[in-house]
């Protein structure tokens, strides 16, 4: 099987076609709690991501990939390396599977193949991910994949309801 893909989802780089969809994902206020984003972005920010996307891991210190459907070549989610650290041979890690295709594996098989390009060909020795306490779903998803709780960092993110904590989740490939 050729890498970044299974018999069911393929894991493939940004196109100018996704502009609408990462317009909608990026502007959901739900998400913005388990990252960095604080405002709206507008459809040219997208786009001026999108088209700095295409430069590599090695120059942006980021990788994102969608996740899409083979069946249909439907786009349902995003897999994200970022703060890359080349020296250290480290990378963070994040997903997003679309609401709508939640709860049906997609993330553990995206997680599968981000993980065998990580180690395998990127040749990195370490994966991480914050996951908030709360989100059972995700600690589940990133424990089944092998990843490790090594701490809580405190009141780390501010939500609607007030701070809560994050576990820091490590994977590493010794």
């Amino acid at each position: 099987m050729p890498l970044l893909q299974n018999d069911i989802i393929a894991l493939r780089a940004l196109e100018p076609e996704d502009l609408e969809l990462f317009y909608v994902w990026e502007n959901n206020a739900e998400y913005w709690q388990y990252g960095n984003t604080l405002a709206p972005y507008s459809r040219f920010a997208i786009k001026q991501y999108l088209l700095n996307a295409q430069r590599d891991i090695y120059e942006n210190k980021e990788l994102r990939l969608m996740v899409e459907r083979k069946v249909d070549k439907k786009a349902i989610g995003a897999v994200d390396l970022f703060n890359y650290d080349p020296y250290h041979q480290r990378a963070e890690l994040g997903i997003l599977i679309d609401k709508t295709f939640q709860q049906q594996g997609f993330s553990s098989m995206a997680m599968a193949l981000v993980k065998e390009y990580a180690f395998d060909f990127l040749g990195l020795k370490q994966l991480y991910c914050h996951v908030p306490q709360k989100n059972e779903p995700s600690k589940r998803m990133v424990e089944k994949a092998g990843f490790v709780a090594v701490g809580i960092k405190k009141a780390w993110l501010k939500t609607p309801f007030g701070f809560d904590d994050v576990v820091f989740y490590q994977l590493v490939n010794l």
